[in-house]
Order: structure tokens, then sequence, then C-alpha cells
């Protein structure tokens, strides 16, 4: 084996070595379309409301700030239309919500998990008004 040929084999082992510790335990992906955040997950953000959990640990989408720093929108990331909107279904609790204020005073601490589906899994769940994705989010109160 020459020194190169050996080289490139530690480096590529080392690169899955670090790629396997970045990964975080608690957030777990269970198919290609959908994941998991735990609530230990986004107690390791920081995060102190729903909207900040959502902004900190969900993936594929882009969360704005309305006026005075509250929840404004949510826009799958990647526009794909300039005429349709962009905006996943937010389930709480079994029940859709279609204004984000909630959001900002809810407590991440309150937060069970938080499911984020995508492609084939949200439209499959929720039909073709869910081709944008769904964020599907349980909190500790409803007795998971």
């Amino acid at each position: 084996m020459s020194h190169r040929t050996r080289l490139t084999a530690v480096s590529t082992a080392l690169l899955f070595v670090a790629c396997a510790h970045a990964t975080p335990q608690t957030n777990a992906d269970t198919s290609n379309g959908r994941r998991i955040v735990t609530a230990e997950a986004i107690e390791q953000t920081g995060a102190r409301t729903a909207w900040e959990a959502l902004q900190r640990c969900v993936p594929f989408f882009t969360f704005k700030d309305g006026s005075r720093g509250q929840p404004g929108a949510i826009e799958h990331r990647g526009r794909s239309s300039i005429v349709l909107h962009d905006q996943p279904l937010i389930i709480m609790d079994g029940v859709e919500l279609n204004d984000f204020m909630p959001l900002g005073t809810i407590p991440a601490s309150d937060i069970l998990e938080i499911e984020v589906l995508t492609g084939i899994d949200a439209t499959t769940y929720y039909g073709t008004g869910a081709t944008k994705g769904v964020i599907r989010i349980k909190t500790k109160g409803t007795g998971g």
C-alpha cells in the first residue's frame, strides 16, 4: 500500500468519525421524508419559546419574524413558485395552526417532540395541501 493510499484511507476514516460525532443523538431521522426532534434536543438549543425551537431545530424551512420580533411566516427553503405560497402545514396537538402568534408564547419546555414531514410522507398523511411539508408539534400536556 502506497503512502498516498494510506493517507487517503486515514483521512476518509477520520471524516466518517467526525461526521458521526457531529450528528445529535437526540435528533432522529426516521426516513428520508421524516425527522423527529425530541424534547432533549430542543432543550440543548436553549430555545425559550416554541417559535425559537422551530427556528433552531427544524431544517428545510425559513422562519421569518414579523413586527416586534413576533412569529411571522414560515416558508419552504428554495422557493419553487413565485405565485404559490411555500408555507408548510403546522399541526399542534392535532389542530392546524393558521396563525403563528401562539408559537411565540408557548414555552419550549412544554414541547414533547417536533415531527417534520416532507415529500411523500407529508402528502400521504395530509393530501395535496401538504406539498410543502408538515410540522407536527406535540406538547407534554397531551400525554404523548
